[in-house]
């Protein structure tokens, strides 16, 4: 075994207040800690901590960064020596809008990098940018387990992220996401399975993948967490309900599986036009 990198995945949902929602993120930590020793990051859904549909609710939620939900987070993260990336959070933003923000505490408790949702859901009944400003920078983050790419739901449908921080050096993706069941289309599990599946095959990359579950406003987020290995095999997965999961991650067998496809090596740069 090679360098260990040991994730939990608190899969949770975001029916409550804010209050209500913070004491359930809080008590997940406690018992990741309680029941894995020597976790090194624990990663929470999109919007754990309240998920607004509306410019009036997002006013009311959004938080200056720090604030009450990061520095609670930071003080967890703290007293059990873990990373922890706590979902995303509506945070205030310039111009009557906020943004869908997500951050990565370090084991000091201190923010080491932050994520602002760059693709917007605008689709399928959505119009995410009525109430959200579109984050305009990728985010690849130096941590004590390597440097880390965070991208968020809707991200997950746009390959070229995901490449370009993995381009940059990110050993792991890790994506928070409230991915819903499908209104008025068919239901998405089939797309999340295979969005996260293949985004960890086609860059050879660990992907950690936290979704929020249960009935939530009108959507229907179905959980289905998951860590997913370099070869795109699932190592861990949740269903729909509430949950913990682990893995392990190994960072030797990624550079294996790296060095035996090669495609970082054969790949073309030069020829494609994007």
């Amino acid at each position: 075994m090679g360098r260990l990198i040991r994730v939990a995945v608190a899969q949770r949902s975001a029916a409550g207040t804010t209050q209500q929602n913070l004491t359930g993120m809080i008590d997940m930590v406690k018992e990741a800690v309680s029941n894995r020793s020597n976790l090194d990051v624990i990663v929470f859904p999109e919007y754990s901590y309240y998920a607004p549909t509306n410019i009036e609710e997002s006013r009311k939620v959004a938080e200056d960064v720090p604030g009450p939900l990061t520095e609670t987070m930071g003080e967890l993260a703290r007293k059990y020596s873990v990373n922890i990336i706590p979902g995303s959070f509506v945070e205030k933003a310039e111009g009557g809008k906020v943004h869908n923000t997500c951050v990565f505490i370090n084991r000091d408790g201190k923010i080491v990098g932050k994520y602002r949702k760059i693709h917007l859901m605008d689709a399928i009944g959505y119009k995410e940018s009525d109430y959200v400003e579109a984050g305009k920078q990728m985010c690849v983050i130096d941590t004590d387990i390597g440097k880390v790419g965070i991208m968020v739901c809707y991200d997950l449908r746009f390959p070229e992220l995901a490449r370009s921080m993995v381009l940059q050096g990110s050993d792991i993706l890790f994506v928070p996401s409230e991915f819903p069941s499908g209104n008025p289309l068919p239901p998405r599990t089939d797309h999340w399975d295979i969005l996260v599946r293949s985004t960890a095959l086609y860059n050879l990359t660990y992907v950690v993948a936290a979704n929020q579950f249960g009935p939530l406003h009108n959507d229907n987020p179905f959980g289905r967490s998951c860590v997913v290995d370099p070869w795109g095999t699932i190592i861990s997965s949740a269903s729909g309900r509430q949950d913990i999961i682990y893995a392990t991650l190994d960072m030797d067998y990624q550079k294996y599986v790296r060095d035996s496809v090669a495609t970082w090596v054969n790949r073309k740069p030069e020829i494609y036009a994007l």
